[in-house]
């Protein structure tokens, strides 16, 4: 049995892997966090600059690990209080342990996942993205959040996704990544549009409004690695779920959207907003 077979058997969306240039040479917002998480898959740029990055914001790793976290609970709540069987995990990140498809799949196994990124290393790991449970299926896409409309045509997602039904959308710390002069809201729009009523979207975000000194100095070095980072204040991270219904507690700082066990003693400890919104 070849291993494609293989693969369509056990439920997943096998899409061709192509030689792609990794550039290694620069640093990579996706292999930044992976070394935050304490990953291996990052060269000397990507730590260079998180270490700069830590160096403003000493608890950064500390809010790497409290987004992955928040990544966790959602897709939980999602699948087991929502009833979603279907997720769109966009900026999906390297793999590493409770990978979107892994939490949805232990709630429902019958679970479909789609991961999307634009990171070259992301694309060269998808297949450890696509190990699904027998009864459910993932796929990985190779695109770009600034053009949503190729993410909601790929036939990657077509064959995955029933879009005619309720979707966990998952933006995780991806939007700051796109400057306001290319319209974020409006591309988020475009995603919250072809979504069908019953639809949820969870975002995380780092927020200007927490110490706006560090953010500052954090702008200034990701500037410096050619990188845009534009931290956003609770406001403007509200705009983004535009008219869909905010889930209990709304938009609050990560550490304090539904933890588990006790409430944390100071939840604008890690400076990014979160929520959880549906669509009626």
């Amino acid at each position: 049995m070849s291993d494609s077979t293989d693969w369509m058997k056990r439920g997943l969306v096998e899409q061709p892997l192509e030689p792609v240039d990794l550039r290694t040479d620069i640093p990579h917002s996706a292999r930044m966090y992976d070394y935050w998480l304490g990953g291996k898959t990052n060269f000397p740029p990507d730590r260079a600059m998180g270490e700069l990055f830590e160096q403003v914001i000493p608890g950064i790793k500390v809010m790497a690990r409290e987004n992955r976290r928040f990544l966790g609970r959602a897709v939980r709540y999602l699948a087991q209080e929502e009833g979603i069987r279907q997720f769109l995990d966009i900026g999906t990140g390297i793999p590493t342990e409770g990978n979107t498809h892994e939490v949805a799949q232990a709630a429902a196994e019958e679970s479909r996942v789609v991961y999307v990124d634009n990171d070259p290393i992301v694309l060269a790991h998808a297949r450890a993205l696509m190990d699904s449970s027998s009864a459910g299926r993932t796929a990985y896409i190779h695109a770009d959040l600034m053009e949503p409309e190729k993410i909601l045509a790929d036939p990657a997602l077509t064959r995955t996704l029933d879009l005619d039904r309720p979707v966990g959308l998952t933006l995780v710390a991806i939007l700051m990544l796109i400057a306001d002069q290319d319209d974020p809201w409006g591309r988020v729009q475009v995603l919250l549009d072809a979504l069908a009523p019953g639809s949820c979207v969870a975002i995380t975000h780092p927020g200007s409004d927490f110490d706006p000194v560090a953010m500052d100095a954090v702008v200034a070095a990701a500037a410096k690695g050619e990188m845009v980072l534009v931290p956003r204040t609770r406001a403007e991270v509200e705009r983004f779920f535009g008219d869909w219904e905010l889930l209990e507690p709304g938009v609050v700082p990560v550490l304090g959207w539904r933890p588990d066990g006790e409430a944390p003693a100071d939840p604008a400890a890690a400076f990014y907003w979160s929520g959880v919104a549906r669509k009626r």
